[in-house]
């Protein structure tokens, strides 16, 4: 996805740069001697801390001064064991842990802020539920309809889990095999998402977590279906696909379902640069005294940035659950 100058960058301090497919090999810079690469200085850490008691193993590599654009280079050539240790084509480990790594990713970005993190441990999911559902910001919102959708399948998900705790409803999700990615609906995904961070969060950070992603979620069904003509356009244009007429006819169809029940996440992060310039500022003020008591987000300079963050990482945990297969660059005027 190509930067969108829609907005100056005199007048917003944050920007989404890119969209990287998932074959995209240059920004995994952060290498442990074990043969792991990461995205990001925190996920090398939680590696290092769970796997190696935080000690760096020979080989352990990472850009000069953690500048993450210091030091681009393809990872080197995988060979049998690496495929023998499951790794994929750009020596991204599927095993079971990456989402979790992910998650704890946005806790360590979050931890830079401020103190986010729940003081309680859910044992049962039982109790998870109850948190997650009596937590959720319904007063937040003048109209249900903004929320219902995702608060339903944070119940559905949950109830699951409680009637199959040790079954993870994520294995019924069926899979498109032509993309390697899940055909779950947007708003599922982002109600999974809720659920997982959900319970590590304390109740006041959730309530500003689940809020932005609900904002998301209606970015997302406001602009969605023109985000993604613009995009076929665009294709098109370049050569890329030869069905742009039967892909718009297509979508017209479409046009009166609403975006993130139709759609999968093949294509969530079309509108990043409109979500967090144009969105995000013009939407958060009409929280009124709500966004006043917000400590990460909201439409002042700095709160946008920690939405340019989270957005960030929301698309690593996206990816490494096989939703999309892009993830976000994303950078700040601090980065220029």
């Amino acid at each position: 996805m190509d930067p969108v100058n829609s907005t100056n960058k005199d007048d917003a301090s944050v920007q989404a740069r890119a969209r990287r497919r998932r074959n995209d090999q240059s920004s995994r810079d952060y290498t442990c001697g074990c043969g792991k690469s990461y995205l990001s200085y925190p996920a090398l850490y939680t590696h290092l801390k769970q796997k190696h008691q935080g000690s760096p193993p020979q080989g352990t590599t990472q850009p000069n001064n953690m500048n993450p654009k210091a030091n681009r280079g393809r990872p080197k050539r995988l060979d049998e064991n690496d495929l023998k240790e499951g790794k994929s084509d750009d020596e991204r480990s599927i095993s079971n842990n990456e989402p979790d790594e992910t998650i704890e990713q946005v806790l360590l970005f979050l931890d830079s802020v401020g103190n986010f993190r729940s003081g309680i441990k859910y044992e049962k999911e039982e109790e998870k539920q109850v948190y997650l559902l009596n937590s959720f910001p319904k007063d937040y919102f003048i109209n249900n309809q903004d929320y219902q959708t995702i608060y339903n399948y944070i119940k559905e998900i949950t109830n699951e889990r409680v009637k199959n705790p040790d079954q993870d409803p994520l294995m019924k999700e069926e899979i498109d095999k032509d993309k390697n990615i899940k055909k779950t609906q947007i708003s599922k995904i982002l109600a999974y998402f809720l659920v997982a961070i959900g319970p590590l969060l304390n109740e006041d950070a959730y309530k500003e977590m689940a809020t932005f992603i609900v904002l998301f979620s209606i970015a997302l069904n406001e602009t969605g279906y023109q985000a993604l003509q613009n995009y076929e356009q665009e294709q098109y244009q370049q050569g890329d696909t030869d069905k742009k007429t039967q892909s718009l006819v297509k979508q017209d169809q479409n046009m009166n379902a609403v975006y993130c029940e139709e759609q999968n996440g093949e294509h969530i992060l079309l509108i990043t640069n409109e979500f967090i310039l144009s969105f995000l500022p013009q939407n958060f003020p009409k929280l009124g005294n709500i966004e006043k008591t917000f400590r990460i987000f909201g439409s002042p300079d700095e709160k946008l940035k920690n939405a340019v963050y989270v957005t960030q990482h929301l698309s690593y945990w996206l990816y490494a659950m096989k939703f999309t297969n892009s993830r976000l660059a994303l950078y700040t005027d601090d980065d220029q």
